[in-house]
């Protein structure tokens, strides 16, 4: 009961997906959530459980983790993306750990995987809606900072987009393109 602070925390993981076509899937959270209620986020954001990822007394697995919001929430299998660890996050104010990671899909384009979602996910209930948006720096730049949702996203979010596009297209090219989109709004 007196634990630190820094100790009274959840873990979870964030995971920016991008299609075989170069789309990444922005989604937003439903109202009724209990984290992040109507935020636009992450692609994909699961908390750790202990009776879930914890088989019996062992350590849970993040990248278990990560393939479980990705069934869950996107009806995607293992065999159909790579899965990278980017970073561990701490959201101070929140108090929520967390890892990040991209998964890049191998075959299913953008299309087919909103096809596929509209069939049906294990977790309907989390996202109200979702957005593709082209995984390009200066285009997810652009929509990170739209005046409509500038305020709305999940504490996490940016800095996840932010490394994913790094990992992807490299950092020199990701702070180009966001000082140019920066100067153009000014």
């Amino acid at each position: 009961m007196d634990a630190p602070a820094f100790l009274q925390c959840s873990f979870g993981v964030n995971v920016a997906v991008v299609t075989a076509d170069h789309l990444l899937v922005v989604s937003r959270r439903a109202d009724n959530v209990r984290s992040g209620a109507g935020l636009w986020g992450s692609s994909v954001n699961e908390g750790l459980s202990r009776h879930i990822d914890s088989a019996g007394r062992t350590t849970p697995d993040l990248y278990d983790v990560a393939r479980r919001g990705m069934r869950e929430e996107l009806s995607l299998e293992p065999h159909e993306y790579t899965l990278t660890m980017l970073a561990f996050v701490l959201d101070v104010e929140r108090r929520q750990w967390s890892t990040h990671f991209t998964a890049h899909l191998t075959e299913l384009t953008g299309d087919a995987l909103q096809s596929r979602i509209s069939r049906g996910v294990a977790d309907r209930w989390e996202h109200q809606s979702i957005e593709y948006v082209p995984f390009r720096p200066a285009d997810v730049v652009r929509h990170l900072l739209r005046p409509d949702r500038i305020r709305r996203w999940a504490p996490v979010t940016p800095a996840l987009f932010h490394l994913a596009l790094v990992h992807t297209h490299g950092r020199s090219a990701v702070e180009r393109a966001e000082v140019q989109v920066v100067r153009r709004l000014r």
